[in-house]
C-alpha cells in the first residue's frame, strides 16, 4: 500500500516535471496546435481525446466570456488535470498505452495554445455555443 502511494506520486511528478520542461522547450508562438493524432486509436485514446475536447471547449469558452476563471490556470494545475485524466482513461479499461500517453503529455504542453486557438474560431462565429 505505502510502495503504491510512493509510485503514484512519483509518477505524477513524472508527469508534472515533463509537462512543466516541454512548456518551456515547445514553441508557444502564433501557430495553429495540430490535432492530436495516435499510432493505434484504441479506448484508452479515445477516452484521452474525448477528455481532452471537453476540456479545452470548456477553457476557452471561458476566455471568449472573459471568466476571471479562465486566468487560474497555470502549469501545475493543468498538469494536474492530465495526470488525472491519464489515470481515470488508463482505470476505465482502456490500458494505458506508452506512446499515446507521450504524445497526450507533448500536446499538453501546449495547452494556452490550444486553448486560445479554439477561442479565437469561437470569437471569429460570433460567440461562445
Amino acid at each position: 500500500m505505502i510502495m503504491a502511494r510512493r509510485l503514484r506520486r512519483l509518477w505524477r511528478g513524472t508527469v508534472l516535471v515533463s509537462f512543466v520542461a516541454l512548456n518551456a522547450v515547445l514553441p508557444v508562438g502564433g501557430t495553429v496546435a495540430a490535432p492530436l493524432t495516435w499510432d493505434r486509436k484504441g479506448a484508452f485514446e479515445a477516452c484521452l481525446e474525448r477528455s481532452l475536447e471537453a476540456w479545452i471547449k470548456a477553457q476557452a469558452e471561458l476566455v471568449v466570456n472573459e471568466d476571471p476563471a479562465a486566468g487560474n490556470l497555470d502549469d501545475p494545475a493543468v498538469a494536474a488535470w492530465a495526470a488525472q485524466v491519464l489515470a481515470q482513461c488508463k482505470a476505465s479499461g482502456g490500458g494505458e498505452v506508452a506512446t499515446s500517453t507521450d504524445r497526450f503529455t507533448k500536446h499538453m504542453a501546449q495547452w494556452r495554445q490550444h486553448i486560445y486557438d479554439l477561442a479565437a474560431g469561437i470569437r471569429q462565429k460570433g460567440g461562445a455555443d
